[in-house]
């Protein structure tokens, strides 16, 4: 019996040492090695990170710049610039313009790999959610100032707070008031928390007894991917090119 569980302990560790081997793939060159590891930039490509022989038998570890290469495919290459470095000082590396980098003895090698790895991560992650957000503003300033003309500024509010069913005050970019109806535009990018915070918000106020016409307003429906549907099941979503006449329709939509 001892000696079945012990042949049974034997293959569960093996499975999970396979396991683990299977998480990182490592690459080795002539001047350096490459190790491409489990952890994802916002596209979904993974994080690499390049090791190279150093002084007095240390090493070099470094992301040799993927990340701002990362950001910069977004259009966020200065924003990562600029906020790279305090992810740096934050994680004690260094940052030279574009990469993250540290020299480490052998014993510190594994720690120094993550390290990095995070950092690389992270910066991308800042970068993308900054570019985001001055998307998002960005996009607001267009529909409230289509707004203002189809409506006049006296019917439309910027900024508007609007309270849902469940009594939470929610901050709207414009709130239309027209012919006795009123409208929620919103503005919302292919970003996982723009979706998730304007779904929250819709939902909200599709709970109301006198709910608002809901109209989220995206530049591309096909970027939304399947996050497409879910708006949808809480407002009307169009693309910013939508017609004048469309937009001001949906004002009085139930």
């Amino acid at each position: 019996m001892t000696n079945g569980l012990d042949e049974q302990s034997v293959a569960f560790r093996e499975v999970v040492d396979s396991a683990a081997r299977a998480l990182a793939d490592t690459r080795h060159e002539r001047q350096a090695s490459f190790i491409n590891l489990p952890v994802m930039y916002p596209s979904g490509s993974m994080v690499v990170v390049r090791i190279d022989p150093h002084h007095d038998g240390c090493f070099l570890v470094s992301d040799i710049g993927l990340g701002f290469q990362e950001a910069d495919l977004m259009g966020a290459g200065k924003i990562y610039a600029h906020s790279a470095p305090a992810v740096a000082v934050r994680a004690g590396v260094h940052f030279d313009h574009q990469a993250f980098s540290l020299g480490v003895r052998q014993d510190q090698l594994a720690g120094a790999v993550a390290v990095i790895a995070a950092c690389s991560q992270e910066a991308v992650q800042v970068a993308a959610f900054r570019l985001d957000e001055r998307q998002k503003a960005d996009a607001a300033d267009r529909l409230c100032e289509r707004l203002f003309r189809l409506f006049t500024p006296a019917k439309v509010e910027r900024g508007a707070t609007i309270l849902g069913a469940s009594n939470t005050p929610w901050t709207v970019t414009a709130l239309v008031r027209a012919d006795g109806h009123r409208a929620v535009y919103e503005p919302v990018s292919e970003h996982a928390n723009s979706v998730a915070s304007a779904l929250t918000k819709f939902v909200d106020l599709t709970q109301l007894e006198h709910p608002p016409a809901r109209i989220a307003v995206v530049r591309n429906k096909q970027l939304l991917g399947t996050r497409l549907s879910l708006i949808a099941t809480a407002a009307n979503v169009v693309e910013e090119g939508v017609s004048d006449q469309t937009l001001e329709r949906l004002a009085s939509a139930a």
